[in-house]
């Protein structure tokens, strides 16, 4: 029998820690096993990870193991490495194996086990997203290295499924198309798709040749050729030698450091990046900026400058959200005579009375740093003020508009994100011109946590990538070489724009609507309508994507009514259980008492 001291010192212990036991994530779960074989045994995680566990044979050996669930007997050092197991196996181990080690027909017995709805019809795989634990299902990255053998190619499935971001929702229908599938599960070429060991290329090897032609695979073999003389003009099919630390990450063979490192970053950034709903965008806080401004008018071609036609395209966008949805629109800066209206007609005339929006307000005549700094000090003062009121931190867009000013020859819109290797330790401002702002002395210094860097770049990738998608759907131009970028690389130099490198919004894009240097671009930035089809997209495109509910398109005409009862909804949803909470602690209580 306990004496009294004890037992108030353990009810004590569980009043004070009851509400994070109660509050606290669980542990990983099964959400679906199968014993494929009398040997093998496949399972679907809570994370949505396959886990598949053979069981030895009586006197089995490492290479007579890998020969029969993989084909291949040199398979062996892979598994038992993929085990930490030394080079003797015993029949009381249980061996763990990559889905993609497998042999094809196990791969596909597997996946027939866990999705029992999901199958091949004549356009490519039909998956059905599991689900069990929330609302979130498998992210693409999962989706693409179960049934392509490369989480990379997540991308490619995204653009096959309109509308779709990187995570999912339980029932959730996606296509992978035939052309990217493993041989497993039905695609065109055996082996084209499989996944390949690191081939036996180091970065030193470089430097490494490229065809300027169309379709080549990053990941062939690539031949080397010595060639000394300048090239003015490259035709098509002419070998051209790039160094191995020029490359991007992605282009890389897939053992460099480099690009595993890459991988990982996104895989991890994808995990993270949990997405709210919201039906009508309710509860939803857009913070748009418009990029330059007063008497820094950015870039500027033929009269077209930068600072005036983003502008332009802001209010339009400003005026499309607030008109035909529920979320609610902040803006960075402010035209001192215009305000926000939006002006009928084609041609613009430059405008340099911009302030931004900090109290007190900043002229843009002066020192146009502080201007830029400004924007993300008065950004992250607006995201906290949202955060305090209820709103769910990812319920916070920021979007950063300009025109970008590049070589003639290359058309269309780019997005920059917070790539999470570029956006670490912590920034401040100090001088009396910052310090004059209420919303630099709210927190001058400005942190990012590795967790915090990671979820931002996922968010906004996703985000980043529906845009893209809103636009080039409708035949509008994006950029033809990778039109979504973690980081700006000029003069040898890479890094993340200011303005969203020291943001606090999780989800924070940096758009370059169009090349100004492109005489196509800059004759269609100077008609309102191509103006005003940009903001749309760009509204489509935030309604789509997974920080904001997709259903959200379908209601956005109706913003009183769904709005009201979204947020209502929202509300609910929102606040934790605590009358539950309660009443399991007293329960728990009066037993101990």
């Amino acid at each position: 029998m306990y004496n009294s001291p004890v037992r108030k010192w353990w009810v004590w212990a569980v009043v004070v820690h009851l509400p994070a036991i109660l509050l606290a994530e669980p542990f990983s779960k099964t959400i679906a096993a199968a014993s494929v074989t009398p040997e093998l045994r496949a399972s679907l995680s809570s994370d949505y990870l396959i886990d598949v566990v053979v069981t030895p044979h009586e006197g089995d050996a490492w290479t007579r193991l890998a020969k029969r669930v993989t084909g291949d007997a040199e398979r062996w050092h892979d598994i038992a490495a993929f085990n930490k197991a030394g080079d003797n196996l015993t029949s009381e181990q249980r061996v763990h194996v990559p889905l993609s080690m497998l042999r094809g027909e196990l791969q596909k017995q597997i996946v027939a086990s866990l999705f029992p709805r999901d199958g091949l019809t004549d356009r490519g795989w039909r998956h059905v997203v599991a689900g069990g634990t929330g609302i979130e299902g498998e992210s693409l990255w999962n989706i693409a290295e179960w049934f392509t053998g490369r989480g990379e190619r997540y991308a490619a499935i995204r653009s096959a499924n309109p509308g779709q971001g990187l995570s999912t929702r339980t029932g959730d229908v996606i296509l992978i198309p035939r052309e990217l599938l493993t041989a497993a599960f039905g695609g065109e070429v055996e082996g084209r798709n499989a996944p390949k060991t690191a081939q036996a290329r180091k970065s030193e090897d470089d430097p490494v040749e490229r065809s300027s032609a169309d379709g080549h695979d990053a990941d062939a073999p690539v031949e080397v050729r010595s060639t000394a003389r300048p090239v003015a003009r490259i035709p098509v099919g002419y070998p051209v030698r790039i160094p191995m630390e020029l490359l991007l990450p992605e282009y890389r063979p897939a053992d460099d450091p480099a690009r595993v490192a890459d991988e990982a970053t996104k895989r991890a950034s994808a995990k993270l990046a949990k997405r709210a709903r919201a039906r009508g965008l309710a509860g939803v806080r857009v913070i748009l900026d418009a990029g330059h401004g007063g008497r820094d008018v950015g870039a500027i071609h033929d009269g077209v400058s930068e600072s005036s036609y983003v502008y332009d395209v802001m209010c339009r966008l400003k005026r499309i959200i607030e008109k035909r949805s529920a979320a609610a629109v902040s803006t960075t800066t402010k035209s001192a005579s215009d305000g926000y209206d939006v002006v009928d007609s084609d041609a613009l005339d430059p405008q340099d009375d911009h302030v931004v929006l900090t109290t007190p307000r900043y002229a843009l005549d002066d020192d146009t740093t502080v201007g830029v700094n400004l924007r993300w000090y008065l950004a992250n003062s607006i995201f906290r003020r949202a955060v305090k009121r209820g709103v769910p931190r990812e319920k916070v867009v920021f979007l950063s508009l300009h025109a970008d000013s590049l070589h003639p020859a290359l058309r269309g819109t780019m997005a920059y994100i917070p790539g999470s290797d570029y956006v670490t330790g912590s920034y401040e401002k100090s001088g009396g011109v910052y310090l004059a702002r209420a919303e630099v002395r709210e927190a001058p210094t400005v942190r990012h946590t590795e967790k915090e860097s990671l979820t931002a770049e996922g968010l906004s990738r996703d985000l980043a990538e529906s845009i893209v998608d809103a636009i080039e759907s409708k035949g509008l131009q994006v950029h033809a070489f990778n039109p979504v970028r973690d980081n700006v690389v000029r003069n040898g130099r890479e890094w993340v724009p200011a303005v969203i490198r020291y943001n606090l919004v999780p989800t924070r894009i940096l758009l370059e609507i169009c090349n100004l240097g492109n005489a196509r671009d800059r004759a269609l930035m100077k008609t309102k309508a191509y103006r005003q089809k940009l903001a749309s997209r760009f509204t489509r495109a935030s309604w789509r994507s997974t920080p904001i509910a997709r259903s959200a398109a379908r209601s956005w005409q109706h913003r009183d009514n769904v709005g009201r009862a979204s947020a209502r909804h929202w509300r609910a949803e929102a606040r934790p259980p605590w009358k539950h909470i309660i009443r399991r602690a007293c329960h728990v209580l009066s037993k101990a008492i």
